[in-house]
C-alpha cells in the first residue's frame, strides 16, 4: 500500500508539470475537457470489456456530482483563480488546508476518526509545505494585491475537492470502480467545458506535442493518478491519503529545478524534509 501511495504522489505532482508543459500549446480547460472526455471514454471502454455492473440511475448522480467536485470543480475553480491574478503560490498555500478539511469532513460525514498522532502529522506536513512555497509567496507579494473574489475562488476550488475526496468513501464505495470512473470523468468533462465557455478558451496548436500532451492526462494523469486516488480512498483513511498528497508541490518542485533550471532554496530543502516527516507521522497513526 506505501508503494503505491508513493507512485500515487509521483503522478500527482507530474500533474503540476503538465501544467507548465501546456502553456502556449493548450488552453488549460480545453486540456481538461478532451482529458476528462477520453479519460471517460476509456473506462468506459474497460468496463464494458470486463463486463462490470453500472450504477443504477437512482444512484447515477451521485457517480456524476463526485466526479464534478474531485475534478472538474477543483481544477475549473483552481484555473479560474489563477487566471483572475491569484498568484500559484497563494494557490498552493491554500491547498495546503485539504488534507485537515478533509480529516473535519471524514469526521463529519462518515464518523473517520484521526488520532492525535495522525492530527500532529497532518499539521506537521502543512508546515513543511509552507517553508516550501515560502519563495513564492515572497515573489507573489511583489505582484499587488489580490481581490477577496478571487482569492475565495481558490478556497471554493480546495473545498470542493475535499469534498470530492470525502464523497469518495460514501455509498458509491461500493460500486465497481471501472464504471464509476467513466462517469465521473464525463461529469468532470462537463464542468470544464463549461469553464472553458466561460474563459473563451480555445487554443489547440495542431502538432504533435500537443496530442501527446493530451494522452498523457488521459493515460498517466487520469487512467493512473485519479484512479489511484480513488482505489486508495476504498481501502485507506481519506485523511491519511489527503496527507500523502502534501508530498507532491515539493517534488514538483524538485522536477521543476531539473526540468526548468528553476532555483530551490535551503528552507525549501527543508520544508520537503519537514513535509516527508509529518506524512510518515499521519501514516503510523
Amino acid at each position: 500500500m506505501a508503494l503505491l501511495s508513493m507512485l500515487l504522489v509521483l503522478i500527482w505532482s507530474a500533474g503540476f508539470i503538465t501544467g507548465k508543459l501546456i502553456v502556449g500549446q493548450i488552453d488549460p480547460n480545453v486540456f481538461l475537457s478532451l482529458r476528462f472526455l477520453c479519460a471517460g471514454l476509456l473506462f468506459l471502454t474497460i468496463a464494458l470489456l470486463l463486463r462490470r455492473p453500472f450504477p443504477s440511475w437512482k444512484d447515477l448522480p451521485k457517480h456524476i456530482i463526485a466526479g464534478m467536485l474531485m475534478n472538474g470543480f477543483y481544477l475549473g475553480f483552481a484555473y479560474v483563480a489563477i487566471a483572475k491574478g491569484l498568484p500559484a503560490g497563494m494557490m498552493a498555500l491554500i491547498g495546503a488546508l485539504q488534507p485537515a478539511l478533509v480529516m473535519v469532513l471524514a469526521f463529519l460525514l462518515i464518523k473517520e476518526k484521526t488520532s492525535a498522532r495522525g492530527m500532529i502529522g497532518i499539521f506537521v506536513g502543512m508546515f513543511g509545505l509552507l517553508m516550501v512555497v515560502s519563495p513564492a509567496l515572497e515573489l507573489d507579494a511583489n505582484q499587488g494585491g489580490v481581490s477577496i473574489w478571487t482569492l475565495l475562488l481558490g478556497c471554493i476550488a480546495v473545498v470542493a475537492l475535499s469534498v470530492g475526496v470525502t464523497y469518495q468513501k460514501m455509498s458509491i464505495s461500493s460500486s465497481d470502480i471501472f464504471s464509476s470512473m467513466a462517469i465521473q470523468n464525463f461529469g468532470a468533462s462537463v464542468v470544464s467545458c463549461g469553464f472553458m465557455l466561460f474563459l473563451g478558451e480555445s487554443v489547440f496548436v495542431m502538432e504533435w506535442q500537443s496530442f501527446a500532451l493530451v494522452a498523457w492526462g488521459v493515460v498517466v494523469l487520469s487512467g493512473g493518478g485519479v484512479f489511484l486516488m480513488v482505489w486508495l480512498l476504498r481501502r485507506s483513511r481519506a485523511s491519511q491519503v489527503s496527507a500523502f498528497l502534501l508530498l507532491a508541490p515539493p517534488l514538483a518542485a524538485i522536477e521543476s529545478y531539473f526540468l526548468f533550471d528553476e532555483t530551490m532554496t535551503l528552507i525549501q530543502l527543508l520544508g520537503f524534509v519537514v513535509t516527508i516527516a509529518g506524512v510518515y507521522l499521519s501514516r503510523k497513526a
